[in-house]
């Protein structure tokens, strides 16, 4: 029998690169994950400079996704400053030609050169005994409901904020005692991970599975599903990823 060799499909009017094989993906992932290790870069740190989700970079690199857009693909490449074909199809070389790889722009003069990608301070919100507020941030600097604890995590999102874990549904992801990246600015998606606030005032950590007519919730370590009404729920915040207790700081 003829071996059959894995076939990738660029289509930029859908922007979708197919992959027709999990053997594929599994190579996909295998560079990318050699592309990140070779520029030191972690999985949150690419997801926030990307602004794709943390869970799915990770089903990437862990071979567990069939497909991935043709433009996060070259966001990818382009961040990581590598070769976008040999991301996504094994062509070439990892690393870009010197004549390719052409130095910045310089700078506009008294410009302050940062780094959008660099930890800076982000509060902890408490959920209190009512939960978290139906509305986090007001025309103050800082969140409703802060702490006096910090994370120095690194975000695009202005209005970031970090909630502390209290549940055991979503282990192993998110473990009781450790908090979550909440990113207000980013509209959640299908299997992204997210904040909810009821109208009840109940806030809870859960996988967005379906927003078709009305929401439907599910966990990491349990298959029973939660179905609420669009006018049941405050908010749905995307979360961008685990941050371990030891980023805490406190303020005092």
């Amino acid at each position: 029998m003829a071996e059959i060799e894995p076939q990738f499909k660029f289509e930029s009017n859908h922007s979708l690169l197919m992959l027709s094989q999990n053997a594929t993906m599994v190579e996909l992932g295998e560079r990318l994950d050699a592309a990140m290790k070779a520029r030191s870069v972690s999985i949150s740190q690419l997801s926030t400079a990307v602004k794709m989700s943390y869970q799915g970079i990770r089903k990437i690199v862990r071979g567990e996704t069939k497909d991935m857009e043709a433009a996060n693909c070259k966001k990818i490449a382009d961040y990581l400053k590598i070769n976008s074909a040999w991301l996504a199809a094994g062509e070439g070389e990892m690393d870009l030609p010197k004549a390719l790889d052409a130095p910045a722009e310089p700078l506009p003069e008294g410009a302050i050169p940062t780094d959008p990608t660099k930890p800076h301070r982000i509060w902890v919100v408490g959920k209190g005994a009512g939960g978290l507020p139906e509305r986090i941030w007001t025309d103050g600097d800082h969140p409703v409901g802060v702490t006096d604890q910090y994370g120095l995590v690194a975000s695009q999102d202005p209005q970031a904020f970090l909630v502390e874990v209290s549940e055991e549904s979503m282990i192993p992801v998110y473990t009781p005692g450790n908090f979550a990246l909440v990113e207000p600015g980013t509209e959640p998606e299908v299997e992204d991970d997210v904040l909810v606030r009821l109208s009840s005032g109940q806030t809870m950590i859960k996988r967005l599975l379906s927003q078709r007519g009305a929401y439907r919730f599910g966990s990491y370590n349990s298959t029973a599903v939660l179905h609420f009404r669009f006018e049941d729920v405050d908010w749905v915040y995307y979360i961008a990823h685990p941050v371990p207790r030891r980023k805490i700081k406190s303020h005092w």
